[in-house]
């Protein structure tokens, strides 16, 4: 449209004039929005046609065409009384007209159903038990749908019977609802990663799975009494299984985790064990396995020794359950394969109860931390190795003896507090003598109540350790036993109601120093150091009425260097107490020992110091 551009004052001096020029100038700026309107509405995306204008969720265009479809579609019948029936119900939600209404009802249900699948939302199992028939065969249809696309699965609350084994696929999220309960009735494991032809290698298989809930998978070991696992998984990266509870296993592993990486376990109940051929006395609810054969894994191979590493297993409870005892072991290895290492393996603030073996036995475990735990009533606490080099543990990848032991480094045992340890030690970590030393060990901030038999820590062929900060009483054996170590500490323990001796360092230690050690109430020597050790320091050390099991065939010292012991020194201790027969006693094979600063004045039921070393110092300045 051409805009006007006129003037209209033509008569200047007339007032008429004037104000008709008003008027004619408001004309056409009128018109002249009336153009820019026009223009604008030409271009716009709405308001234009039917298909342009938004109605709700659906265009103008959309209910047209449903409306005109319903009303060239109604039909009214008259059946005697006067009622009329509106059979438009054919129509469906893309305005689409079908021969009968359970057409369009099943026509919209498809499209409702590919859209829910489309969406990957959580599909409810009961569902699939419906129209399957039963809960096994449904539970298997709803897991195969991860073959297609990522899944929720859901199991309501209620309780189910599995009937074989199921097998769970990758970008699997599986939860267990409070009060949904799912009970083994035959022989096998209940849930594994694969399907039994499966030959996948390195961590290529199923993973990035995550089983979480309320819910119980329940092995049912007091009524099937043949051999099987719970859960098994193996060859896979990105495991997660949190909240649920696995109980009453009989013979196996609640998870049986063999050849997998970057795997968390968390608030998991393992609850329940039985062993009814007495074959299974070394079971663990989890076991940190490699694929090494069948014998270890048997759902699947392929057995190229892929190892597990990456594991945190932290907030968990071990324990007894209302039918079964407690499991052997809490978290183990015991196979491995020359040359592969379980590796970065962190057992953080769980509580492990009733274990009638090792609560933690880890063989070739590298870069672990074993923190802030509970062992409670265990037969045995933390026990950390490498294999003996005559098992078939040290066998190559093809079955070979190589006559060697591998190294592992960097285990740290820290925090943790041990109650009631009624068999083994409360903390052991050994190499193998002659074969293989382990590196770089931290045995920190530990409390041990109550260990009835053995030691409450035995360190053995270690290389660089720190026994730091520990206390521990109540203890049948040794307090603490170092065995063919070297270049550590122990420092600021406390131990008292010890059986055996305090501190004992033997058979070849070397560079070790005893600091700060305070001792109460022991049996035996408080500190003993025997077997050809060197350079072993005990300074700053207290001990108070150590020798108690002192008789005239087996005396025992407040502090004592043994035949053989060279090159060490004993400084500043303190020692008090009659029942030792001396307070400090060096033997006649010891050699070049120095000892200053000592106050024993008092103490011994025989004397205070008796040097008999083969260069003895027997200046006043060491008895103060």
């Amino acid at each position: 449209m051409v805009r006007l551009r006129k003037d209209y004052d033509t008569r200047r001096n007339s007032k008429y004039a004037e104000q008709l020029r008003e008027d004619m100038q408001s004309i056409e700026n009128n018109l002249n929005q009336n153009a820019d309107d026009l223009k604008r509405h030409k271009t716009s995306d709405i308001a234009h046609t039917s298909n342009q204008i938004k109605h709700g969720l659906y265009s103008v265009a959309n209910r047209i065409d449903n409306m005109w479809s319903r009303i060239i579609n109604l039909v009214l019948n008259h059946d005697g009384k006067d009622v009329k029936e509106v059979v438009d119900i054919r129509v469906a939600r893309d305005a689409s007209i079908h021969p009968t209404a359970k057409d369009r009802l099943d026509y919209d249900f498809q499209i409702l159903e590919q859209e829910i699948e489309d969406s990957t939302v959580s599909l409810n199992l009961k569902k699939f038990i419906k129209k399957y028939g039963s809960f096994t065969a449904g539970f298997n249809a709803a897991l195969s749908l991860a073959k297609l696309y990522p899944v929720h699965i859901v199991v309501p609350p209620g309780k189910y019977k599995l009937m074989d084994t199921v097998r769970i696929y990758k970008n699997t999220h599986l939860t267990l609802q409070a009060g949904a309960v799912i009970r083994r009735g035959f022989v096998g494991s209940m849930i594994v990663n694969g399907d039994k032809d499966d030959q996948t290698k390195g961590y290529e298989g199923h993973g990035n799975i995550l089983i979480d809930g309320q819910g119980i998978l329940d092995s049912a070991g007091g009524e099937i009494k043949e051999q099987c696992s719970a859960i098994g998984f193996a060859h896979a990266e990105r495991i997660i299984i949190r909240d649920i509870t696995v109980k009453d296993v009989c013979g196996g592993h609640a998870f049986d985790c063999a050849g997998n990486k970057h795997v968390l376990i968390e608030n998991v109940w393992f609850k329940g064990f039985a062993d009814y051929k007495g074959d299974r006395w070394f079971s663990a609810a989890v076991q940190l396995d490699l694929m090494r054969s069948a014998g270890n894994f048997g759902a699947f191979g392929s057995y190229d020794q892929t190892v597990s590493k990456h594991v945190t297993i932290r907030d968990c409870y071990f324990s007894r359950s209302e039918n079964l005892g407690g499991y052997p072991r809490g978290v183990d290895s015991h196979t491995s394969t020359d040359g592969y290492l379980y590796s970065d393996i962190r057992l953080i603030n769980n509580d492990f109860e009733d274990t009638t073996e090792y609560a933690v036995s880890g063989n070739k475990w590298e870069d672990v931390l074993v923190d802030r735990n509970r062992f409670k009533n265990c037969a045995s606490g933390v026990r950390l190795m490498i294999p003996d080099v005559k098992s078939v543990y040290t066998q190559d990848a093809n079955g070979n003896p190589t006559n060697r032991v591998n190294k592992v480094k960097r285990l740290s045992i820290t925090k943790n507090t041990f109650t009631n340890i009624k068999v083994r030690h409360a903390i052991q970590v050994y190499g193998r003598k002659g074969y293989q030393k382990i590196d770089d060990v931290d045995v920190s901030g530990n409390i041990i109540n109550g260990v009835k038999v053995k030691h409450a820590i035995h360190l053995s062929d270690v290389d660089g350790f720190l026994v730091f900060k520990n206390q521990f009483r109540d203890i049948k054996h040794h307090g603490i036993l170092l065995t063919g170590c070297s270049n550590g500490k122990v420092d600021l323990s406390i131990g008292r109601d010890i059986e055996g001796n305090g501190v004992r360092v033997e058979l070849g230690c070397k560079n070790i120093d005893i600091k700060n050690t305070s001792l109460r109430e022991v049996g035996y020597s408080g500190i003993s150091v025997s077997g050809d050790s060197e350079n072993i320091n005990v300074d700053f050390s207290d001990i108070d009425n150590a020798g108690k099991r002192t008789s005239s065939s087996s005396p025992y010292y407040g502090i004592i260097f043994m035949d053989g012991v060279a090159d060490s020194a004993a400084r500043m201790n303190t020692v008090r107490g009659k029942k030792c027969r001396y307070a400090m006693y060096f033997t006649s094979k010891c050699s070049r020992i120095q000892h200053f600063g000592n106050r024993l004045k008092g103490a011994g039921a025989e004397g205070s110091l008796k040097d008999n070393s083969v260069d003895p110092i027997k200046t006043i300045e060491n008895v103060i």
